[in-house]
């Protein structure tokens, strides 16, 4: 198959440039459109003079360790901590798209002369999967790191009342300061509270209690105000116990589809 050199260049400038933008993505660290497309146009270069002129693996290795320095070096400014970061992740990216090439593009064919592995797309196509699969793992990325910093505020929580005791995560609201006469408001699922007091949802309804308004942008909520006998927060840097705790009961579906079952206030740190 004849591949001519401005199409392989072009392609590879196209395949180190998703690299690129994958390590930035991940770690957002400085750097600009003309950078990423500098250090793919080194690494690009460098394979081409690899493709031509060196034969020995050693060398070869020391060339793309090299090359994958010069890229992390041009594209990104960063800290000797950034930059081993960065490298790593180079490293990572690169093999993680060669394994992926792999399996979508080879077959292996087992012969009594040995393994042989031939590749079924064209370079064209693959260039394509890189692009596409950049673009989907970003979008993956996004949700990711959205899942962590929403992790970070997530504390576990030991409810007490009477001899029942229920384990739950409850969501730190770094916005919400629902008080009642001073004292911070837990709020909880209005399940997760059936459950801890064993009673049914008419007996609940039935309840006549204080209640405490909420105001989101979804409009003003009247939230039924317990106290339970208990509240101890476990996190591993951070423990606490409060007695005779104040609670409001949401009845709205808010804490559907999340990890958490209660929203904390700051006032409870």
């Amino acid at each position: 198959m004849e591949i001519y050199i401005e199409i392989f260049l072009l392609e590879n400038i196209l395949i180190n440039f998703c690299l690129i933008k994958l390590i930035h993505s991940t770690t957002k660290n400085k750097t600009n459109f003309l950078k990423m497309l500098i250090a793919s146009i080194v690494g690009s270069i460098s394979s081409i003079f690899s493709i031509f002129y060196l034969n020995n693996n050693l060398i070869l290795n020391i060339v793309k360790l090299l090359t994958a320095l010069s890229m992390i070096l041009v594209a990104f400014k960063q800290t000797k901590k950034q930059f081993i970061t960065n490298t790593i992740l180079l490293f990572l990216y690169t093999y993680a798209f060669g394994g992926l090439i792999t399996n979508l593009g080879s077959s292996t064919h087992y012969t009594s002369f040995g393994t042989f592995i031939t590749n079924k797309f064209s370079l064209e196509i693959i260039c394509t999967l890189i692009i596409v699969s950049t673009y989907i793992f970003e979008l993956v990325l996004r949700h990711i790191k959205l899942k962590i910093q929403t992790n970070n505020l997530i504390y576990k929580i030991k409810l007490t009342q009477g001899n029942k005791s229920i384990n739950i995560n409850a969501y730190l609201d770094t916005g919400n300061f629902i008080n009642h006469n001073g004292k911070p408001v837990l709020i909880l699922d209005l399940n997760t509270y059936l459950k801890l007091t064993k009673i049914n949802l008419v007996q609940f309804l039935s309840k006549k209690t204080e209640t405490i308004n909420t105001t989101t942008v979804n409009g003003n909520n009247a939230l039924k105000l317990f106290t339970i006998d208990k509240v101890e927060i476990l996190n591993q840097k951070y423990k606490k116990e409060i007695k005779n705790q104040l609670i409001a009961i949401n009845l709205t579906n808010c804490f559907k589809n999340t990890n958490y079952e209660a929203l904390l206030s700051p006032l409870f740190i």
